[in-house]
């Protein structure tokens, strides 16, 4: 079984080089960002926290979005996610579809 690495606030900042105070300034305005919490209350992030704060601070430092803005294209679903997602609706429709052709020969 793989185990699943965490990170704590001070360790994450490090990776995404951003400062634990605009971390947990983006955690409040960022709806999909959401750490876990440790018996102490400490923040405990995971690769894909990694990713969407990556994601955020593309947005924000590298592409100049406002935090408004940048929430804004967040919540715009991008063609491949649609595409994607689309595509598993048709593979589950598919698969019942078949299914139903069994049923009636």
């Amino acid at each position: 079984m793989d185990k699943q690495k965490f990170y704590y606030i001070g360790e994450l900042s490090k990776i995404v080089e951003v400062p634990p105070h605009i971390l947990r300034y983006w955690e409040k305005e960022f709806a999909h960002i959401k750490p876990l919490r440790d018996k102490r209350g400490n923040r405990i992030y995971t690769e894909k926290d990694i990713l969407r704060i990556k994601r955020v601070k593309s947005l924000v430092y590298g592409n100049g979005f406002s935090i408004k803005g940048a929430k804004k294209k967040l919540r715009k679903p991008s063609s491949k996610r649609l595409l994607e997602s689309n595509r598993t609706f048709l593979k589950i429709i598919l698969k019942e579809l078949q299914e139903l052709k069994k049923c009636l020969k």
